[in-house]
């Protein structure tokens, strides 16, 4: 699976996506009240880096998974999933988001 296909499963099937996008924005606006009037961010700043803290985590967990999984099968997509459901790697994730803090 490449990542462009995992970060489409995922942002398909990950329920916690919205919970993430949440806590980061509080995460993000509370840094801009930090700083100085005239380097505050506008909201698209802000959402651009909320969407990279997203695709950071993603490539992060998508790293990790990589390492694991054998793409050597006869279908390595087919893999993927086979593995995510057996490990319930999704609701693991999701569970993982709601406790998710920001720093």
């Amino acid at each position: 699976m490449t990542f462009r296909e995992f970060l489409e499963y995922i942002n398909e099937q990950l329920s916690g996506k919205s919970t993430f996008y949440e806590k980061a924005m509080e995460d993000q606006l509370a840094r801009n009240s930090r700083r100085a009037p005239a380097k505050r961010w506008n909201e698209i700043k802000m959402e651009r880096a909320v969407d990279k803290m997203w695709m950071e985590l993603v490539r992060s967990i998508y790293d990790k998974f990589k390492t694991i999984i054998n793409s050597k099968s006869a279908d390595p997509y087919q893999g993927w999933i086979e593995f995510m459901n057996n490990n319930e790697s999704l609701e693991n994730l999701d569970e993982m988001i709601v406790d998710l803090e920001f720093e």
